[in-house]
């Protein structure tokens, strides 16, 4: 079984240089792709839920396991006291009320031990003090009396020709702890993934900051030098004036990039788990890392190891016991039962008599009264129930058929995820190198042109061009960029290998 935390940390580790989460001067946060990722699994809404799902199957087991064990039950009447007027009916005389009071306290101790078999065996305890009074006004005369009544009980219940729910029980806890693993394990992974988005979009937009600053301070060194050399006579008027326009787009451009990165940094604090008004900044490697990838390995090692294609086992398994319950609903039913009492009640005559009186009395009555005994074998046989429980099993054997159908889908789909993870890779790694390429020559371009212009050879229009086509050139390289690192993330999440390091992400 694949160790998530581990897993994540490797895919991690891999495609950044791990920083230590430590505020920089001025409360702001700096942190790496691997902080980032540790941050979510951490401290995040969604990994708290996952968390939480998870607990809650790994209480269920053991529940269930709980129920193979040992019960005490302790049950305690102190006191239950009663007065009230009460008709007596004599047959052939008319009814006459007398008063009847009572006080009792009780207690009754139960230890049951289940049995593998679904059965129940249970040793009891009973004992209780009562003291009754009847007043008969006709008589005019007041009767009392004293009880203690003690009594323990062996007993024994197995239930004959049925399913063994306690088993069953445990097999279905066991089944959803499973897949509650596996979804845990792949909603960390997923939330890994989103991390890694949610970091890139972070350092998308403060590229992209930093692209239109870079650009306005082009912009405004353009400006003054076209504004010397409209004073100088040397370009109209008009030149001049586009260069002021530039210059005021270069200033709304950063302003607009300014306002995105406030949002894009709200998201990622919101995702990571990160005080809101806690200033961040993310750092990154921006530069690409080439590496050959083996698709027969991919394919291979996502068939191995995706826990999809375990958990459908579960769930084929999981409608096969659904299977075996509903049958057992119209089957033959029977159960044994069987117990054993001893029971001593003490001297009614003794009136007056202190509390070690009256339990010595009934212990003497228990060891003279022959024991209680008794056993019970029923059937239950069901005849006719107009064909309802056999559509029940239908029903769930067409779901276990649509379970087993399933399976070999899941592979082609699994397959098909792989493949096209390789392919948006491989577009991703060709695009970044095309751009990579245009990038340079539009930084060469623009460099040329600035030295043309301040030579007179170019109107500030084709500078400008110039200026817009770098612009453009590092805007998508950036996004080549981040499309390239969120294509290798995702490739690490579909196969759990990455190919950076020949590394597989499943450890034992």
């Amino acid at each position: 079984m694949m160790n998530v935390a581990a897993m994540i940390l490797l895919a991690a580790t891999s495609a950044a240089t791990p920083t230590a989460i430590v505020p920089a001067p001025g409360d702001t946060l700096v942190l790496d792709l691997e902080d980032a990722i540790i941050l979510t699994l951490d401290d995040s809404h969604t990994s708290h839920t996952l968390d939480l799902d998870l607990s809650g199957a790994e209480y269920a087991v053991a529940a269930a396991k709980g129920r193979f064990r040992t019960r005490a039950d302790l049950d305690l009447v102190a006191p239950d006291i009663e007065e009230r007027v009460r008709g007596v009916s004599v047959p052939g005389e008319l009814p006459h009320y007398d008063s009847y009071g009572s006080r009792e306290v009780s207690a009754q101790l139960a230890v049951s031990q289940p049995l593998p078999t679904d059965g129940e065996i249970s040793l009891s305890g009973n004992i209780f003090q009562r003291n009754d009074s009847v007043y008969d006004p006709v008589q005019e005369q007041e009767s009392k009396q004293q009880t203690f009544f003690h009594s323990y009980e062996l007993s024994l219940s197995q239930p004959l020709l049925t399913p063994n729910t306690l088993k069953l029980g445990l097999e279905r806890a066991e089944i959803s702890h499973r897949l509650a693993r596996s979804s845990h394990q792949r909603g960390q992974l997923d939330l890994a993934y989103d991390a890694t988005a949610s970091f890139y979009n972070l350092v998308r937009a403060q590229v992209e900051v930093n692209i239109a600053k870079d650009a306005l301070a082009k912009q405004q060194l353009n400006h003054e030098l076209a504004q010397r050399k409209y004073a100088a006579g040397l370009i109209p008027e008009v030149e001049a004036l586009q260069m002021e326009v530039d210059l005021a787009g270069a200033n709304n451009d950063l302003l607009g990039r300014e306002a995105d990165l406030s949002v894009v940094a709200d998201r990622f604090r919101l995702l990571v788990g990160l005080p809101m008004n806690l200033s961040v900044r993310v750092d990154a490697e921006m530069v690409p890392r080439t590496f050959v990838v083996d698709s027969h390995l991919a394919i291979h090692h996502a068939l191995e190891h995706r826990t999809e294609l375990a958990d459908q086992q579960d769930n084929i398994r999981q409608a096969e016991i659904t299977i075996t319950e509903t049958d057992a609903r119209s089957d033959l039913k029977g159960e044994l039962s069987a117990f054993y009492n001893l029971t001593g009640v003490s001297d009614p005559t003794l009136q007056g008599a202190n509390l070690g009186e009256l339990v010595e009395s009934s212990w003497e009555d228990l060891k003279r009264r022959p024991g209680n005994r008794g056993v019970r074998f029923s059937l239950s046989i069901p005849l006719w129930d107009s064909g309802v429980n056999g559509n029940e099993v239908a029903a769930a054997e067409v779901a276990l058929r649509r379970r087993e159908l399933e399976t070999d889908n899941l592979r082609r789909s699994i397959i098909l995820q792989v493949q096209a993870a390789l392919s948006n890779l491989d577009g991703a790694t060709r695009r970044l190198e095309v751009l990579e390429r245009s990038l340079d020559v539009a930084s060469r371009s623009y460099d040329i042109s600035q030295q043309r212009f301040e030579g007179g050879e170019i109107t500030s229009l084709v500078l400008a061009d110039d200026r817009d086509r770098l612009v453009a050139a590092r805007r998508s390289y950036l996004e080549a960029f981040i499309s390239y690192r969120l294509a290798v993330a995702d490739l690490r999440r579909q196969t759990l290998y990455d190919f950076e390091v020949e590394r597989s992400l499943v450890v034992d």
